[in-house]
């Protein structure tokens, strides 16, 4: 029986990995004469960037954390803070909380960027819980996030459908045994996904009654 819906926030609820990897690919070509794949990109997409620079230091080409920072975060604030919420997103949210679901989001990125941008889109609303890389040791592909907000809502893995966008939260979700419904946007349609319970290309496709008479 599905109790919970588990969610990603980045390009999943807001297409905020689009606008990182222009900027990444931008970074690169400018300060390290480097034309970064979207392969190479995909590296850190549901993680964090540090996977990515330790794969860029193997091929000596060594990237100072701080100044990348520095460099991109506030070019990355201003456009990401005009972002509308993905097709569909917002539907799927009310359905789920009229449908009798709890809703949790787990992202592998700190509290302040999700909680900006869902109380912007008015979004904050159909969220019982928020779990973050604050609350857990290891982000994904580990499943802390997952198994912690399934905790935190008291249900089983079972009992929940994680909604994911890329390969490292389908990983994620697999490792927390949880089935797991896979929404790809314009970077992640390039990862090979496998083991899903379902792919779908927006979640404006998704009927939450059917859903759940399905799971």
């Amino acid at each position: 029986m599905l109790k919970t819906i588990i969610m990603d926030f980045d390009g999943l609820i807001v297409d905020t990995e689009v606008v990182w990897y222009q900027i990444y690919v931008e970074w690169f070509r400018v300060h390290k004469q480097y034309d970064l794949s979207v392969q190479e990109f995909l590296t850190c997409v549901g993680s964090n960037a540090e996977d990515l620079f330790r794969k860029m230091d193997a091929k000596g080409i060594h990237v100072d954390r701080d100044a990348f920072a520095q460099d991109t975060l506030a070019r990355f604030i201003e456009e990401s803070g005009r972002l509308p919420a993905k097709p569909g997103v917002e539907d799927f949210l009310k359905s789920a909380r009229e449908n009798g679901l709890s809703v949790a989001l787990a992202t592998s990125s700190g509290r302040k960027k999700p909680t900006v941008h869902l109380e912007r889109l008015h979004l904050m609303q159909y969220f019982d819980l928020l779990v973050t890389a604050e609350d857990v040791e290891r982000i994904k592909p580990n499943p802390d996030l997952f198994l912690k907000a399934a905790e935190k809502l008291g249900c089983t893995p079972a009992e929940c459908l994680v909604v994911e966008d890329s390969l490292n939260g389908l990983l994620a979700g697999r490792n927390a045994d949880m089935r797991v419904l896979v929404v790809p946007n314009d970077v992640t349609k390039y990862c090979t996904f496998e083991g899903q319970y379902r792919l779908c290309d927006s979640l404006a496709e998704v009927d939450v009654p059917s859903l759940i008479a399905e799971f």
